[in-house]
C-alpha cells in the first residue's frame, strides 16, 4: 500500500484539489484494488470505521469501514474530497441534494466489488451509503482530512457536525503494514 500512499501525495503535490485531482486519486486507488481484494478475502472484521493511514504532510486519511448487514449512514457529507472503493461485497450509495431544510434525494447507484467512486464538496458530497448484500461489505476510504466530524442532516435543521467514532486497528490488519510506519507515524483512534 505503500505505492498508492506514495501517489496519492504526489498528486497532492500539485496543489488545490479539484475534480481533476480527485480523479487521479480515484485511479491510483483503481490500480491497488487488486491487492486490497486479495488481502481481505476470506476475513471477517468487527464492523465499525478503522484508522489506516493519517498522512502528516498533506492531512488526507484512509480508513476502512466494515459494513454489518442492512447497516446505513444517514444523510451525510464530509465537507472534504473523498475517493471510496468497495473491496468486499456491495453497497448502495443515495446522493441527496440539502440546499433547504428539507433533504431531496437525486438518485442512487448499487456499487459492486472492485468500483472506485468519489465525493466533491460542494456539488457532489451529500450522500448516504448503505450494506446492499452479503454478509459483510468491507470498503476503503481515502478523505481530503481527518473526519472527526461528519456533517450530518438533520430534517428541518439541515447539516449539523456530528462526532464520528473510530475503532482501533486490528492486529488482523497486517494488509497495510508494508507502509513501514514510525512509532510517531502509527495512527490511533
Amino acid at each position: 500500500m505503500k505505492v498508492m500512499i506514495d501517489e496519492i501525495r504526489s498528486v497532492l503535490k500539485t496543489g488545490e484539489v479539484d475534480a481533476t485531482q480527485v480523479r487521479l486519486i480515484q485511479e491510483v486507488v483503481m490500480d491497488a484494488m487488486e491487492t486490497m481484494v486479495e488481502r481481505v478475502s476470506g476475513r471477517d472484521f468487527e464492523a465499525g470505521r478503522y484508522l489506516l493511514y493519517k498522512d502528516q504532510d498533506f492531512g488526507f486519511v484512509v480508513m476502512m469501514l466494515v459494513w454489518a448487514p442492512g447497516q446505513q449512514t444517514p444523510i451525510h457529507g464530509h465537507g472534504t474530497w473523498g475517493v471510496e472503493a468497495v473491496i468486499k461485497n456491495r453497497v448502495r450509495v443515495t446522493n441527496y441534494c440539502c440546499e433547504t431544510l428539507e433533504a431531496k434525494e437525486l438518485g442512487s447507484v448499487v456499487l459492486p466489488p472492485g468500483s472506485v467512486a468519489y465525493v466533491l464538496p460542494p456539488d457532489a458530497d451529500i450522500h448516504k451509503v448503505e450494506h446492499f448484500g452479503g454478509p459483510q461489505a468491507i470498503t476503503i476510504h481515502v478523505y481530503g482530512k481527518e473526519l472527526l466530524e461528519n456533517l450530518v442532516f438533520v430534517r428541518g435543521v439541515g447539516l449539523k457536525g456530528m462526532p464520528c467514532s473510530v475503532k482501533n486497528l486490528p492486529a488482523e490488519l497486517d494488509w497495510f503494514y508494508d507502509l513501514k510506519w514510525s512509532s510517531s507515524e502509527m495512527p490511533t483512534a
